[in-house]
């Protein structure tokens, strides 16, 4: 997915420690993060990935999905979450949790054959000394683009119904930007949930750029490569990322674990 978000640094230690207060305030005050365990939940799931990869981001063909919900084998072995828009309800953004589900040895991740081979020698070693019960590939990160597109129309009744509108701001900060540490605050949920200690993935490379800039950092990362798109697959031990945010940037980190209640547990080596 693209992610043209822009994030406003502030300097000078009263800035940096009042910007430091609000990711969470800003974030939470505008959005809210829901673990999608309803058949409800889990369509309005489908639903914005049906607009993002069928329509917004055509990946998908729109004609395959006659229900207008983007949905694939890997779901039944997945877990789900939306971003939801307090003020209207309305789910702007979504991820899924792909797992290895009941037969661990015997069932890949989307991401494993194309990509993990091209991986560095290093990289395919951890991948494969991770129990692959603990392991799960984050996919699917999905932000409606039709959501952005109508943020800055809240004064604006032409052909828009009230409830379509939206509103983006906190005391005049932006939480637009903390849309992705959303995402990765229900990652972080529902790992916890489901005691997943190792996270995979491929993402574009501003994705990565991106989430580097809020100090979310994959221990590997591999080399740029076509794979519905650009895109650069990544490995990390889940406790590590999230330690290294910690020491990085503990305002981000406060946001994503709900100030240290969700915390990822350590891989068990038994």
């Amino acid at each position: 997915m693209r992610r043209d978000f822009s994030l406003q640094h502030e300097t000078g230690s009263t800035k940096s420690q009042q910007h430091q207060e609000d990711v969470s305030t800003i974030f939470n005050s505008v959005f809210s993060v829901e673990l999608a365990t309803s058949p409800e939940a889990i369509n309005e799931v489908f639903e914005v990935r049906y607009q993002v990869y069928c329509i917004d981001r055509p990946f998908e063909d729109p004609n395959c999905f006659i229900d207008k919900r983007e949905h694939d084998a890997y779901d039944s072995r997945s877990a789900h979450a939306l971003i939801r828009h307090r003020k209207t309800g309305h789910s702007v953004a979504a991820v899924r949790l792909v797992m290895a589900g009941d037969n661990p040895e015997q069932s890949e991740f989307p991401m494993e054959g194309p990509c993990v081979h091209r991986m560095n020698q290093r990289a395919q070693d951890a991948i494969a000394g991770a129990r692959r019960e603990q392991v799960a590939e984050i996919s699917r990160m999905a932000v409606s683009r039709e959501f952005r597109r109508r943020l800055n129309e809240e004064q604006s009744v032409s052909g828009i119904s009230e409830m379509a509108c939206y509103k983006d701001s906190e005391k005049g900060k932006r939480a637009v930007p903390y849309i992705s540490l959303g995402l990765f605050t229900a990652i972080l949920q529902m790992s916890v949930k489901h005691g997943i200690t190792h996270w995979m993935a491929v993402m574009e490379p501003a994705q990565l750029r991106l989430l580097k800039r809020f100090g979310v950092q994959f221990d590997h990362v591999g080399p740029v490569l076509e794979y519905h798109g650009l895109r650069r697959p990544a490995f990390t031990e889940a406790a590590s990322l999230i330690a290294g945010i910690k020491k990085r940037r503990p305002d981000v980190w406060s946001l994503i674990t709900d100030a240290g209640r969700y915390l990822p547990a350590r891989p068990n080596t038994d």
